[in-house]
């Protein structure tokens, strides 16, 4: 993770706390996608302020089909 993020309450450093994925519920995922039931799954990394407990989300990108098997 190595970037330093500051909390937007206290400016403190927050610290990395897991990665978080969640399904999309993508309707338009096209024939493939309906067939063999496809799902995206957003990911995003979660940090949260020690000092204060602020929390915050940062989008990383998207999963497709497979990618989530191969971990």
């Amino acid at each position: 993770m190595g970037e330093s993020i500051d909390c937007l309450r206290c400016s403190r450093d927050m610290q990395f706390l897991k990665e978080y994925r969640f399904e999309s519920k993508d309707n338009n995922r096209g024939l493939l996608g309906a067939l063999f039931d496809v799902e995206e799954h957003l990911t995003f990394n979660v940090y949260v302020c020690p000092n204060c407990g602020h929390s915050e989300f940062f989008h990383t990108g998207v999963r497709k089909g497979l990618d989530d098997w191969i971990d």
